[in-house]
């Protein structure tokens, strides 16, 4: 199909965010930064997806920005979940993950009534979506595939595929072979996952490149390397958190302040050490016991985010002693002192990461913390706990440095199931105690990268027009949208 250069009317763009909050998140943002450029945003979810990003939609609206959100149907009744369980957040079992996963491949019929009454210029699907590559092909629309972790990721996955003898020993380090750095793993990733990130080398094909929530200097060589592997075009767009904050004039909140940020004001300058596995991971009370003897150990002032789910899936009591988890006395103790601080439920960590009192992020390594982190200047303690996390770590550790590993004692394709080996107190207090400083540069380097000339904002300018060039002559005329 003959195309032309550029086009100059607002485009027509759908964004197909995948069902999880580490994967929404950043495509929304992507999709507010694209509507603040001029171009008309279409963002495809269902009800209980969308009800995690609607606020700040409507403020961009009312900013004037052209976006809007398509509600499509969650297939509860074809999974067998009830109403409402519709993201991998609302999980907490394997089986309900699996049936969610399930799901995304549902609801391929809706998109495709959708696109045949109002087809876009331009698609842009989470690239756990893998039918997106045949179902753009059959609808003749050009498809970009977002992936919301690093190509330093991707770049592993791919020499792990090619070296399978890597993993010949029964016991690590193994090393990674084909990599611009020598990097080694500490345990093998189970055969589900990998799998499961195979599966997603083959949704990028077809693609006319790839955007990432990261910026050049994070993913260092291995945007050059991945190029040359696969011959498709890397667009940086990243940290989308730290962009939207630079570009979207909307995107203030007006929070109340938590009680965390009272405390922090109380303490000196990088003295705190932040502690929060995300919202999906579920560790074992052993394994929370034991952190809480490296925090004991280490002397480190610390505020600790907790999340316990039981085995029916609803919250942990977490004042309860009948789960072991704490030391006894240890609340008492660290209230005392006033060293540390627990808290039980949603925590604003943006704004914790930002306080000067935070000195340090003792982190799960997924993909959005670890950009919080960098864009907050943060130096990171690494505990990774699920699929690509123990990459991330490696980024972190071994490539730039700014970033002390606890490692991990066992590879866990899932959140929901705590490990049955756990990582000794003795391991997190010495990791503790070692935490690096050379966050600050590439925090430098975050803040250079989505400023205007910046890096990531040149590729974001380079990715619309980008956009444009994909667009078929005979609509290069009308200016008209049909939104």
């Amino acid at each position: 199909m003959e195309r032309v250069a550029s086009v100059s009317r607002p485009l027509k763009i759908y964004f197909l965010p995948f069902f999880s909050p580490g994967h929404l998140i950043p495509l929304v943002q992507l999709a507010r930064l694209v509507a603040a450029r001029g171009q008309h945003v279409t963002i495809i979810t269902t009800p209980a997806n969308a009800q995690l990003f609607d606020q700040n939609i409507d403020k961009d609206t009312a900013s004037g920005h052209h976006i809007r959100v398509h509600i499509i149907k969650f297939p509860n009744a074809h999974v067998g979940l009830p109403e409402g369980i519709e993201h991998l957040s609302a999980a907490t079992n394997n089986e309900t993950a699996y049936k969610i996963h399930m799901a995304a491949h549902l609801i391929m019929p809706q998109l495709e009534s959708l696109v045949k009454h109002s087809p876009p210029d331009v698609f842009i699907p989470d690239i756990l979506f893998t039918w997106t590559k045949d179902f753009s092909q059959k609808l003749s629309i050009s498809r970009l595939v977002f992936n919301p972790i690093s190509i330093f990721d991707v770049c592993m996955i791919h020499a792990i595929k090619t070296h399978p003898e890597a993993f010949a020993s029964d016991s690590g380090p193994f090393l990674i072979p084909d990599l611009p750095h020598p990097l080694t793993l500490p345990v093998k990733p189970s055969p589900g996952f990998a799998a499961l990130t195979e599966s997603l080398l083959d949704g990028e094909q077809d693609s006319h490149g790839v955007i990432v929530n990261s910026f050049a200097d994070l993913d260092a060589e291995y945007t050059q390397h991945y190029q040359k592997l696969t011959g498709r075009k890397v667009w940086h767009v990243g940290p989308s958190s730290l962009m939207v904050q630079k570009t979207v004039k909307s995107s203030t909140v007006d929070e109340s302040r938590h009680d965390c940020l009272t405390w922090l004001d109380s303490k000196k300058e990088s003295s705190v050490l932040y502690i929060c596995f995300g919202s999906l991971s579920l560790i074992s009370d052993e394994q929370l016991y034991q952190i809480a003897t490296g925090l004991e150990g280490s002397g480190h002032c610390f505020l600790w985010v907790v999340h316990r789910k039981n085995k029916d899936g609803e919250e942990g009591d977490s004042s309860s002693s009948s789960g072991k988890w704490l030391p006894e006395g240890f609340e008492e103790k660290i209230a005392k002192e006033n060293r540390g601080m627990l808290i039980k439920g949603w925590a604003p960590q943006p704004l914790i990461l930002n306080h000067p009192a935070v000195g340090g992020f003792l982190t799960h390594c997924g993909w959005n913390a670890v950009a919080e982190a960098i864009s907050s200047g943060v130096p990171m303690v690494t505990m990774p706990a699920f699929g690509d996390q123990y990459y991330n770590e490696k980024l972190i550790t071994e490539v730039h440095g700014f970033g002390v590993e606890v490692g991990a004692a066992e590879w866990s394709i899932s959140p929901y199931e705590g490990k049955k080996k756990v990582v000794s107190g003795e391991r997190i207090e010495s990791a503790v105690k070692r935490m690096r400083s050379k966050a600050k540069e590439m925090q430098e380097k975050a803040w250079k990268a989505v400023q205007e000339g910046g890096s990531s904002y040149d590729s974001l300018t380079a990715l619309i027009h980008h956009f444009k060039t994909l667009v078929p002559n005979h609509v290069n005329g009308n200016g008209n949208i049909d939104h």
